[in-house]
């Protein structure tokens, strides 16, 4: 009583105590059971390829903070040419991601699609017990961007030979196109000019301004709407997919993942939404194809030239049916009235209007039209031929906070590694990405030797002792294990051999 009423100790300093006792206790365990798994490779490599050299110091940043290790290095000779490996590294995965252990990579990628890299950094360090720098955070960020790059270009190739097809069956398949400019950031040059006051001047008549940024061109791809609560609808199977490079990459990725997610002769349409830009209607091919202009922009560009009420309303509601080309003529009579009232400011907003729609004519009327539908058949077929346009806000509202927030600029290559990090994040595929490469080099490696199962004598290692065909693996539990003795099945540890 004396030490509660002194307030010597309280519940938060009690959990802050036993919390890094049972770190500290955690890493022991992991050093404990990473030296009998190199025991074991040593005992059952094979001596003749790998000759032990020598033991290398190196930490690995975990979950429960630094732990050291000294990785036993192995000299082998292929062909005459002299290797290293750690044996050990290539069992575990270790070093995928340099010193970082995978639990610390998925950390930081829940953190760093909210939060900048300096406070992604802070949090991760405070969290794990290990200091991480924001350049640390950032070079992970970059990594992965480089390897979801890669997986892409690799499904595009084998998509383009014919290689692979998709498996599912779906009627129309949808995508909807947006882009979000990104400030860029300053060459070295630029950072070091001096800056001078310039008087701005308006652009001329007609003249647009160019505009300074980094497009990110991200498009959404899914089957229609599906019930999601009372009332209420959510995307069928959505896709995320984007890129920062030019439209014609993000046609290739769209393509590609069309073609191996679906069985595209089964496709009757695939139904194109954008905003009007130059590149989303520029990318529609193939008789398949049908561009439609989004809806919400088109009442934006209505409500913003557009001042009297009665044409207002009497435009924003003829879009929706299947007489929209008639707003052209609304548009005319509109014009002349405001001719007539020598009203020029609004007639170029007008003018303007009519611009924007004559140049994506093709897609103002409603693809449910354009396929046979008719308007009072939409309430029946509000899933399968939905209204496209209102779901866009979900992603493009979190590339927006996280990457515009703050005045943030961006490097090409940071911009497209984050945005390939947050639609994956979005898509519930980044883990799969995270461990993805190491496994299937170490699968392939090992799948091309079968053995014979093994005797294995009993080997004791201080009081524990580990026996049996799969003893490496019997270091594991749940899924850790089963995926390690999936991998070893019927393998000996002396045939694992360096992966380059």
């Amino acid at each position: 009583m004396d030490i509660v009423s002194n307030e010597k100790v309280n519940f938060n300093s009690l959990e802050q105590n036993i919390y890094k006792k049972m770190m500290e206790l955690g890493r022991k365990l992991i050093q404990d059971e990473l030296r009998i798994i190199d025991k074991l490779i040593l005992d059952n490599r094979d001596s003749d390829l790998f000759k032990p050299k020598d033991f290398q110091p190196t930490t690995i940043k975990s979950r429960l903070g630094e732990i050291p290790i000294a990785r036993r290095r192995y000299k082998m000779k292929i062909n005459g040419t002299i290797k290293y490996v750690y044996l050990l590294d290539e069992l575990l995965e270790i070093n995928e991601f340099g010193e970082y252990s995978q639990s610390v990579v998925e950390m930081i990628t829940r953190e760093i699609t909210k939060k900048s890299y300096r406070e992604t950094a802070k949090t991760i360090s405070e969290d794990t017990d290990s200091y991480i720098s924001y350049t640390a955070v950032r070079n992970i960020v970059l990594a992965l961007g480089k390897k979801i790059k890669k997986l892409e270009e690799e499904k595009i190739k084998l998509y383009e030979q014919g290689k692979i097809e998709g498996s599912k069956e779906a009627q129309y398949v949808f995508c909807e196109h947006d882009g979000i400019y990104v400030k860029k950031q300053k060459s070295k040059k630029q950072k070091g000019k001096k800056k001078f006051r310039v008087k701005h001047f308006k652009n001329k008549k007609n003249k647009k301004r160019k505009r300074n940024g980094i497009e990110l061109k991200i498009a959404v791809i899914h089957e229609g709407k599906e019930p999601r609560y009372t009332n209420d609808y959510k995307l069928k199977n959505k896709i995320i997919i984007g890129t920062a490079s030019k439209a014609s990459q993000l046609k290739k990725i769209e393509d590609a993942t069309i073609g191996t997610t679906y069985k595209e002769h089964k496709i009757r349409n695939v139904v194109i939404n954008g905003d009007g830009a130059d590149w989303t209607g520029s990318i529609v091919e193939g008789a398949k194809e049908l561009f439609q202009l989004d809806m919400a922009h088109i009442q934006k560009k209505i409500y913003m030239a557009v001042s009297d009420e009665e044409y207002l309303k009497k435009m924003q509601e003829i879009v929706y049916t299947e007489k929209a080309q008639d707003i052209f003529s609304l548009i005319f009579n509109y014009k002349v009235e405001l001719e007539t009232d020598n009203k020029i400011a609004e007639l170029e907003k007008v003018s303007e209007l009519e611009k924007y729609l004559k140049n994506n004519q093709g897609g103002i009327l409603r693809y449910q039209y354009r396929l046979g539908y008719k308007e009072e058949e939409l309430e029946e077929y509000r899933e399968t031929l939905p209204s496209l346009g209102s779901e866009e806000s979900q992603m493009y509202s979190v590339c927006r906070d996280r990457m515009k927030k703050n005045r943030t600029s961006w490097s090409i290559e940071g911009a497209e590694a984050m945005l390939k990090v947050i639609m994956n994040k979005m898509n519930g595929t980044l883990t799969e990405v995270i461990t993805s490469e190491a496994k299937e080099k170490i699968i392939e490696e090992l799948s091309q030797r079968i053995a014979e199962p093994v005797k294995v004598k009993k080997v004791k290692y201080n009081e524990l002792i580990y026996a049996g065909k799969y003893k490496i693996a019997d270091n594991f539990v749940g899924g850790s294990k089963k995926f390690i003795i999936d991998l070893l099945k019927d393998k000996k540890c002396s045939e694992l051999m360096l992966i380059n």
